[in-house]
C-alpha cells in the first residue's frame, strides 16, 4: 500500500495519525519510512538538476554578455575605420546578444527560484524522514521518549558540518544568552 502520491503528502502528513489507524504500526512505519526515503532521494536528483541548470545558465549569460562587448569594441573600431555599414550590422548583432542575456537572466531567476523551493523541500521530506525515523524507534522501545532523551540525543548527533547546522548553533546561543544562560 503506498501512503503517499505526492511529496507534500509526505510534509504535511500526520504520522501519529497514520499509525494509529493501522494494524501493524510497525510494518507500516517501515513502508512510510521507505516511502520518505525515495521522496528525499528524488528531491534531491531535482535538487542537483535545477542547481546545475542555473549553473549553465549563469555561464551563457556570460559568454553571451562577452560577446556583446566584443561586438560594441568591433562597432567602434569599424567607425573609426569609416565603415559605417559595418558598425551598423556589429551593434545589430550586439543588441541581440543582450537581448538574448536579458531572456536568460530571467530564466536565470526562475531557475534560482526553484532551487530555493527545492531546497526547502528537500529539507521539510528530512525533518519528515528524522520524524519517521523516530517513531520507529518509539515503536521498537514500546515507549515515548521523554523531552530530556530527545535533548540529550540531539545534543550528542549535532555535528555542525552545513550552513544550516550553524544557523541552528547561532540561534541556541542567542536564545541562551537572552536568556541569561550562557
Amino acid at each position: 500500500m503506498s501512503y503517499f502520491s505526492r511529496l507534500t503528502d509526505i510534509v504535511t502528513c500526520n504520522l501519529s495519525e497514520i499509525l494509529a489507524q493501522e494494524e501493524n504500526p510497525e510494518e507500516a512505519i517501515e513502508q512510510i519510512i521507505y516511502e520518505i526515503q525515495e521522496g528525499v532521494a528524488g528531491a534531491l536528483r531535482s535538487l542537483k538538476t535545477a542547481g546545475n541548470n542555473a549553473d549553465r545558465l549563469k555561464q551563457e549569460i556570460e559568454t553571451h554578455t562577452a560577446q556583446g562587448e566584443k561586438l560594441a569594441q568591433q562597432a567602434i573600431s569599424a567607425i573609426e575605420n569609416d565603415k559605417e555599414d559595418t558598425a551598423r550590422e556589429l551593434l545589430v548583432r550586439k543588441t541581440e546578444q543582450f537581448d538574448l542575456v536579458a531572456g536568460l537572466q530571467q530564466q536565470l531567476t526562475s531557475a534560482n527560484n526553484l532551487v530555493q523551493h527545492l531546497t526547502t523541500t528537500h529539507r521539510a521530506l528530512e525533518a519528515r524522514l528524522h520524524d519517521a525515523q523516530r517513531k520507529q524507534q518509539e515503536l521498537q522501545d514500546g515507549v515515548i521518549s521523554t523531552e530530556e532523551e530527545i535533548e540529550s540525543s540531539a545534543t550528542e548527533n549535532q555535528t555542525p558540518e552545513s550552513d544550516r547546522d550553524q544557523q541552528i548553533e547561532d540561534e541556541l546561543a542567542a536564545l541562551k544568552k537572552q536568556l541569561g544562560k550562557e
